[in-house]
């Protein structure tokens, strides 16, 4: 079900570019359209390549590091349709296994991070981080596993630290949890246990959130029934990188790896059940989930792929990557229409109606700015008549209490000449 030599990448436009390792070692990619129409397909040049991995960046640039057979390790980078490559490592891949090889471009850095083994102990596990042209090497993770380990799952959060999940498969295999911080420049010395004693568990996924939440999740047997283990670290406030049990609606899945990923604020947790994909959906980044009403059937052929665009909002991806480009669950997908569709209008008849939607639009603010203009001259006029009427009342009333006062003043006096005389 997962295909670890099948990558996706998403570029700012939408086109979506599918690469694919052949036999021989050959990488082929094929470049749809963002209404996932086919456009061209090629390959490069080498051959005998053993892993490969993809990233792309904000300037659209495609990022891709193979490890041949030969030990060289190829930096290639596509941009302004143009392939260039340079060998940047050469790995002992004659005395080692090299089981896993992801990049990721982190302020500006490209970050290498794979694991292998010794022919000799092929059951110690090393997970090696470089950071290329600079001095950073380390040796982050060591671990037992079997010769074909489970693939460790690693994503980082805004501030560039780099947070790993992977299986230690010692005598009850168990999920841990281990961080790179860019501050001091390290690995964390003591990976923490997150999964239980008492269970044994499998497919460790890890998804990090637009809010730097921290999802994980695996599968867990215990007394002989499987179920689906869901935990959640925050970023903030008072359980700030502690990692909290979180219930999940009950399911019933297939031993197949589930996955999450964000699309327009809403977290979406993926998971197949017999013959059907489904899905349950978080509105509080993880806080509480419910499950999604519609389930879709699925193809025999359909893959996980890893998944590239230049937000890190999408890792893997459930897909039908063959013929016609199918993504499950991705809404932005669901409803692309043809460039092409004969219900378009053309560009020059499009142009034209807004032009015209323009001018009505104006012709229709400009008489109602007039209506609501001769509003208020006569709001005025009526305002101006009314103010002098009471003006005109005003001068009439003063003179009528003139009148009355030349009155009192007379009779004041007259009283006053007869009191006296």
């Amino acid at each position: 079900m997962f295909e670890p030599n099948i990558n996706i990448i998403f570029n700012s436009k939408d086109d979506v570019f599918v690469f694919q390792l052949e036999t021989g070692g050959i990488i082929s990619y094929t470049i749809f359209d963002s209404s996932l129409h086919y456009m061209e397909s090629n390959s490069l040049k080498d051959k005998d390549i053993l892993k490969f991995s993809t990233l792309i960046d904000e300037y659209d640039t495609i990022h891709l590091v193979a490890l041949l057979n030969t030990g060289d390790l190829n930096y290639y980078k596509f941009s302004e349709k143009i392939w260039s490559k340079l060998t940047i490592a050469k790995f002992d891949t004659k005395s080692n296994i090299y089981n896993q090889i992801e990049v990721l471009k982190i302020n500006n850095k490209l970050h290498i991070i794979y694991n292998y083994s010794n022919l000799i102990n092929s059951n110690i596990w090393t997970i090696q981080h470089v950071v290329y042209e600079s001095e950073e090497k380390h040796n982050a993770i060591r671990y037992l596993s079997k010769k074909s380990t489970d693939p460790f799952v690693l994503s980082y959060d805004s501030q560039g630290t780099i947070h790993i999940l992977y299986r230690n498969d010692i005598n009850n295999p168990q999920i841990y949890h281990c961080f790179y911080s860019p501050y001091t420049r390290t690995w964390s010395s003591l990976p923490k246990q997150v999964s239980s004693d008492n269970s044994n568990t499998s497919l460790p996924f890890l998804f990090i959130d637009s809010k730097d939440n921290l999802h994980g999740l695996w599968i867990e047997a215990l007394d002989g029934r499987y179920q689906l283990k869901y935990l959640r670290m925050s970023s903030k406030g008072k359980e700030k990188y502690i990692w909290k049990d979180v219930l999940l609606p009950y399911i019933q899945f297939s031993k197949f790896l589930p996955i999450i990923f964000e699309e327009n604020n809403v977290l979406k947790l993926i998971f197949i059940s017999n013959n059907s994909i489904n899905l349950l959906y978080s509105n509080d980044y993880g806080c509480t989930w419910s499950k999604g009403e519609n389930s879709q059937d699925i193809d025999e052929n359909i893959i996980l792929s890893k998944v590239k665009k230049n937000s890190n909002n999408i890792s893997y991806l459930y897909c039908y990557p063959f013929n016609e480009l199918k993504f499950y669950f991705l809404d932005s997908l669901l409803h692309k229409e043809s460039k092409n569709s004969t219900n378009e209008l053309p560009l020059e008849t499009e142009n034209k109606n807004i032009s015209l939607e323009i001018i009505h639009t104006e012709d229709t603010i400009s008489n109602e700015l007039d209506t609501k203009l001769n509003e208020l001259l006569s709001n005025y006029k009526n305002f101006e008549s009314q103010l002098s009427k009471l003006l005109a009342n005003q001068e009439s009333l003063k003179g009528k209490l003139d009148e009355i006062q030349k009155s009192v003043d007379s009779k004041k006096r007259s009283i006053l000449s007869r009191l006296f005389n």
